[in-house]
């Protein structure tokens, strides 16, 4: 028998796009699926859409307003799949992408499937895929963590919530996701569960889509006191899931990297988190890492000043326009 997979969806506000993801989901190639929707205590509306949907095959609970992490574990709590798939209320899945990555782990319970994410305004087809050095298949998981977070040349990548499709064995070995954190839950949540499977498995044949949104309203583009500590400490969290496996000098490149990051994140708003992140970069042995900022006068104003005093103009400037 096929297994039985669970797609599991934290709906808020998201009337816009939602009718879209929802019927990604239901034009998939792979019959064996149960629908989990989460509603978060949406006001435009999804709700009464995500009712208008209710079927044999999809069932839609309210979470009174407790978050994506919270409404995740409540769907987890209430499914029954073998395979658990976590999809974005805004985002998409390739008609082929569970059957193909089912396939893939052929009944395995102990390992993960991945595979792209395209990123996409408002078609898809306009979309990039920048993660293509950054997924693959290996039998030690650490290897993809560690070139994911920069740790062999400074430059890092992400694999999309979506991106995923895990056993419900791992999951339960794991843990829910964490719900403290306001920003990188999934970052801190797929390195946890990643790090304690035995294995990754590509699928290329797959994709998954990411909606950008121009306006930042996505958790991904906040940036409030609270999402830039959950910041660190999800980076925090996931260095000790990381040395717990290894301490080569790889993995500290990676994690010293993940920390220049939230510094760079944290600047200029939030200094104290930026020294604090630097502080634990430096410990570990710096790292290179070097993102663009801006146009040719930030870069210009970074390659002579340093990156502080840039990441300051460009956050400065930026605050003017939108007056």
């Amino acid at each position: 028998m096929q297994p039985l997979v669970s797609i599991i969806i934290p709906l808020y506000d998201a009337v816009t796009f939602f009718e879209e993801t929802l019927q990604s989901v239901l034009q998939q190639s792979y019959n064996n699926i149960e629908v989990i929707v989460v509603d978060d205590g949406s006001t435009d509306g999804s709700w009464e859409l995500a009712e208008s949907f209710l079927s044999d095959k999809i069932k839609v609970l309210k979470n009174k307003g407790k978050g994506a992490c919270a409404a995740r574990n409540y769907g987890f709590d209430v499914s029954s799949g073998d395979y658990i798939q976590y999809l974005d209320a805004d985002d998409l899945l390739s008609s082929n992408k569970i059957e193909c990555q089912v396939n893939a782990l052929n009944g395995v319970q102990n390992k993960l499937a991945v595979c792209n994410t395209i990123h996409f305004y408002d078609t898809i087809e306009n979309g990039s895929c920048s993660d293509v050095d950054y997924v693959f298949s290996t039998d030690t998981p650490e290897e993809l963590f560690i070139k994911l977070w920069g740790g062999l040349d400074a430059n890092m990548n992400m694999v999309q919530t979506s991106a995923w499709l895990i056993p419900r064995k791992l999951i339960e070995q794991a843990d829910p996701w964490n719900e403290q954190l306001a920003k990188d839950q999934d970052g801190e949540f797929f390195a946890r569960v990643g790090l304690q499977s035995e294995g990754i498995i590509y699928v290329p044949e797959a994709k998954n889509y990411y909606r950008k949104h121009i306006k930042g309203q996505n958790i991904a583009s906040k940036k409030q006191i609270k999402h830039i500590e959950s910041n660190l400490l999800a980076t925090s969290l996931k260095a000790d899931y990381l040395f717990k496996k290894t301490e080569s000098q790889q993995a500290k490149q990676a994690i010293a990297t993940q920390y220049k990051h939230v510094a760079m994140e944290a600047w200029p708003e939030f200094k104290d988190i930026t020294k604090r992140a630097l502080k634990s970069c430096e410990d570990l042995g710096g790292s290179a890492y070097n993102p663009i900022l801006g146009g040719t006068m930030i870069e210009l104003i970074k390659k002579i000043f340093g990156w502080k005093l840039a990441k300051s103009v460009a956050v400065n400037g930026r605050k003017l326009l939108n007056r």
